[in-house]
């Protein structure tokens, strides 16, 4: 490449002065030169002729060193002042290219921004190319769900192939699994029979996944998602192992999506499975969302069920109504007792009244349990109560 000339061309408008430092004291205004490139001249001379100067290679040697010019130190001797002229040229202003009539900088933000867009499109599309390699890394699992976003259902039917025979480990993976969740909202249920399939290829699969701090998220999508013949050996294999996943950190979600999205049966089956364990599920920190879980979906005969032996459980309707996930169950179940078990509930948590308002979640449960009862009526209640006890 050649530098052609140095010959002076008018600047654009504003920068017709030297920016402020490179001024030298007491020379008069003048125009700036600027270095022109000219591409005809750059695109027909043959790389390698004798003629040819790079120019971040050694500059013509007509053109002296830009000490004593008023430049900075280092600066190009290319943009050096001509010996034979008094010009002098800002080191730091940029070079033009001379198109036609036109003068256009060599790095504009324009182009820039329309590079940068190009190289984005491309590389959303060819993450879509390999998913599986891009979704293990933070930066490549949120342009693949971007991609995924953008493409047509076709793009994405052929892209979840990468994930078949992997569907597994994608779950268990804490960014592939982002684009697994994704899949499940984009694309129909019956493209996802591969990942249902997979989980239940070996025995105790389900479940394991399930009380993972990621796969459990691709179980409870599946539950919602998918019909429930389609997800009908998932809720099973859920069901077989139900006490140890209501009480699991995360497992606990699992059954509190089946609860929500299973069949009448299922749901009955697992109501059935709350009360018989109770005082366990009950007192774990997971599985109390689980009861209140079954108090909000289980069918009006389950939640007495569960409701009467809650009650039997001493201690425990206190211990729900201070917790996080279970609080809002107990008016629930006040609601569903007869008028004999509903004393004795008022009766029980009356006990824990200091306790209930000074924790968070319980003080709510007071205020109902006040507005529920006055406290002549709860007096009464109370020695009802206590008579009965002594009998």
């Amino acid at each position: 490449m050649a530098v052609v000339s140095l010959s002076p061309i008018a600047p654009p408008p504003g920068l017709a002065r030297p920016p402020p430092g490179l001024e030298r004291p007491g020379a008069a205004p003048v125009s700036v030169p600027r270095c022109c490139l000219h591409l005809d001249a750059l695109l027909s001379e043959p790389a390698g002729s004798s003629g040819s100067t790079s120019v971040r290679g050694t500059q013509p040697k007509d053109l002296p060193s830009s000490r004593g010019h008023g430049l900075p130190w280092g600066s190009p001797r290319w943009l050096a002042q001509d010996s034979a002229s008094s010009l002098p040229v800002a080191s730091d202003e940029p070079a033009y290219i001379r198109l036609g009539e036109c003068l256009s900088p060599v790095n504009t933000s324009v182009g820039d921004a329309l590079s940068e867009t190009s190289l984005s499109s491309h590389s959303e599309r060819s993450v879509l190319e390999d998913p599986w390699r891009h979704s293990q890394d933070p930066a490549g699992s949120r342009r693949v769900q971007d991609a995924l976003d953008e493409a047509s259902d076709e793009t994405r039917e052929v892209a979840l192939q990468e994930f078949h025979g992997r569907a597994v480990k994608a779950m268990r993976d804490p960014h592939a699994n982002h684009v697994l969740q994704k899949c499940i909202r984009t694309l129909p249920a019956e493209s996802l029979q591969f990942m249902i399939d997979e989980l239940l290829e070996r025995e105790g699969l389900a479940a394991s996944i399930a009380k993972h701090r990621y796969g459990g998220r691709i179980v409870q999508q599946l539950l919602k998602k998918c019909d429930a013949a389609q997800v009908g050996g998932i809720a099973e294999a859920l069901m077989h192992d139900a006490v140890t996943l209501a009480c699991a950190t995360f497992g606990t979600y699992s059954m509190q999506h089946l609860l929500q999205f299973g069949t009448d049966e299922q749901v009955h089956r697992l109501a059935e499975m709350v009360a018989e364990n109770v005082a366990t599920v009950g007192r774990s920190s997971a599985g109390s969302g689980v009861v209140a879980a079954a108090m909000e979906h289980a069918a009006a005969e389950d939640k007495v069920l569960i409701a009467r032996a809650a009650l039997q459980e001493p201690g425990l309707l206190g211990l729900l109504a201070q917790g996080r996930h279970s609080y809002r169950a107990v008016p629930q179940m006040l609601e569903v007792l007869d008028e004999v078990e509903r004393l004795q509930a008022h009766g029980s948590l009356a006990q824990d009244l200091p306790a209930l308002r000074a924790a968070r979640y319980g003080r709510t449960v007071a205020k109902y349990l006040d507005a529920e009862m006055s406290p002549g009526a709860r007096s009464i209640a109370l020695a009802e109560l206590l008579e009965q006890n002594s009998d």
